[in-house]
């Protein structure tokens, strides 16, 4: 059974996963992840290969998650907000075409 984008991303791999929660707002996905104790210079949001890698690295300790898109995200789109700890990461979700027939000739 194919896991969803959400399964994937709450899915325990290490103890050093950040945790986070992902809500989906219709046209974004919004990702909060909980980085107490690190401040924006110590965040690397990176996109490669259809998945958003965050990392965070402050002396000793690193922190990481992925997300993988499975194309439904807009890749120029996507930003990304450190505040009080939690780290933002915005999804805006690829228009999808609405359904066409096509003539076979």
């Amino acid at each position: 059974m194919r896991k969803t984008l959400f399964e994937e991303f709450f899915e325990p791999r290490d103890s050093n996963l950040i945790r986070a929660s992902v809500k989906d707002s219709g046209d974004v996905y919004t990702a909060t992840l909980e980085l107490a104790g690190f401040s924006k210079e110590h965040v690397k949001v990176s996109v490669n290969d259809d998945t958003v890698r965050i990392e965070a690295k402050k002396d000793s300790e690193l922190k990481r998650s992925s997300i993988r898109m499975k194309n439904l995200v807009s890749i120029g789109s996507i930003t990304s907000k450190m505040e009080n700890g939690l780290l933002t990461v915005t999804l805006p979700k690829k228009e999808v075409s609405e359904s066409i027939n096509i003539e076979v000739e």
